[in-house]
């Protein structure tokens, strides 16, 4: 064997070598095994909902942002808009026009628990209270751990001077999110009125 075949072979050895590194590396970016998996927005809903029971006050924060803007999603383009206009209608003071806005949106989409709490926050302004709880409860009928449907259901039956419901709604929504402060507050109040009407 010539010194020239010697050396082409290992010349040629050493290419391959390169060009095998090479295609692993090219082929490094395309696996997946370490990927975060792919989650639905309901599997991302359940998991954010698992982690505020755990969560105090200031890790609640991040997970309350994320929570409500899937609950917020409606995947529907018309139901955003009807939605954007109802809130809108509602800081102008405009309760007529939201509850229109509230109105077509639970026709249109009935699944859709935003609507029917947005509708029922409405007509518990309006006093409305047999519309209120049912508009509420349906929200929970569908989304069983909306907190915030629970809070306003417990101040509709405070209202209502349904003592011992309006406690047992605070309780449901310190079950799903136990920092929740407003609904300490109200239990706390609640209960130490309870208490001196006992006495």
């Amino acid at each position: 064997m010539t010194l020239i075949t010697i050396i082409s072979l290992a010349l040629l050895t050493s290419v391959q070598d390169v060009s095998a590194q090479t295609s692993q590396r090219a082929e490094d970016p395309l696996r997946i095994e370490s990927a975060t998996p792919f989650q639905s927005p309901q599997e991302r809903l359940t998991e954010r909902l698992d982690a505020l029971a755990l969560a105090n006050e200031a890790e609640a924060i991040p997970l309350i942002d994320e929570i409500h803007a899937l609950w917020n999603n409606s995947g529907s383009d018309t139901i955003s808009l009807l939605m954007d206009r109802g809130r809108a209608a509602e800081l102008a003071n405009n309760t007529d026009i939201a509850a229109r806005m509230y109105d077509h949106v639970t026709a249109l989409d009935p699944e859709f628990a935003e609507g029917w709490l947005a509708a029922g926050r409405v007509a518990a302004g309006f006093e409305d209270w047999a519309y209120a709880l049912e508009t509420l409860n349906t929200a929970l009928t569908i989304e069983p751990r909306r907190y915030d449907a629970y809070m306003a259901l417990g101040r509709v039956l405070e209202r209502a001077e349904a003592w011992d419901a309006a406690l047992e709604a605070y309780d449901q929504v310190l079950d799903i999110f136990p920092a929740h402060t407003p609904a300490i507050t109200a239990k706390g109040r609640l209960e130490e009125a309870l208490s001196g009407q006992a006495l």
